[in-house]
């Protein structure tokens, strides 16, 4: 029983020995771009490749189990951790982080297909390069709902933020006037929002969250322009000029 233990020990942190210099450049990249987006696209798309690089090449001997991508770390309070490897959950969170800053949905139900559609394929490719995890392996549902809600994040972020980053149609300009502007203050980030009137097919009016520099520099009262644009995926959103 206790080199079982051992065994499934070892396995849940190969990853995390193999592969740290990987997570270390996740994290190090994911800083930078959650806080300087500059190159934006390269940052991204550098992101958006490593945990899909991770996962090949963890899997690139011998196809290890699913739980060489999970750590397993007991508290004090006898409560478990499971710690997806850093290379696929600080890219999920980081992507899905700046996607919700920066770009704006025009209708969520548009993304559920290609959403769905990028996280099978990112499992069909953790179950081609990794075992499934032994019976032996008393943690295994944790294991499979920690790793698969956070690639459930990672490919729902990345194809929206593939869907407007590499969308190179032509805008349809709205004409919008601003009513009002306010500042939500978070405990890691600050949104500047502008309050704009009905448009399009907004019948309401809402909060968009801008930039500091077009915060600072826009009045209530003015009129701004709304850019909506198609989608790489047929996916609308909208940004202000």
């Amino acid at each position: 029983m206790t080199n079982k233990r051992k065994r499934n020990n070892s396995e849940s942190k190969l990853t995390f020995h193999k592969l740290d210099w990987l997570e270390y450049l996740t994290i190090g990249l994911a800083l930078w771009f959650m806080f300087y987006p500059h190159p934006y696209k390269i940052l991204f798309t550098i992101l958006l490749i490593i945990p899909i690089f991770g996962i090949i090449l963890n899997g690139i001997n011998g196809r290890p189990s699913i739980a060489s991508l999970v750590e397993i770390t007991k508290e004090n309070n006898k409560s478990k951790k499971y710690d997806v490897a850093d290379f696929i959950d600080v890219a999920a969170w980081i992507i899905l982080l700046r996607v919700i800053l920066d770009y704006e949905f025009e209708n969520f139900y548009s993304l559920i297909i290609p959403g769905i559609l990028g996280f099978i394929i990112i499992i069909i490719l953790l179950l081609t390069t990794h075992k499934i995890i032994e019976k032996t392996n008393k943690n295994k549902t944790w294991i499979y709902l920690s790793l698969t809600f956070n690639i459930f994040i990672y490919s729902f972020a990345g194809v929206y933020g593939i869907n407007c980053i590499y969308d190179d149609s032509d805008p349809k300009v709205y004409d919008v006037k601003v009513l009002d502007k306010s500042i939500s203050k978070g405990r890691r980030s600050t949104t500047y929002n502008l309050k704009i009137q009905p448009w399009g097919h907004h019948y309401d009016s809402e909060n968009i969250s801008v930039s500091k520099e077009q915060f600072d520099e826009t009045f209530v009262g003015e009129t701004v322009k709304i850019d909506l644009k198609q989608g790489l995926f047929n996916i609308p959103w909208y940004y202000v000029e």
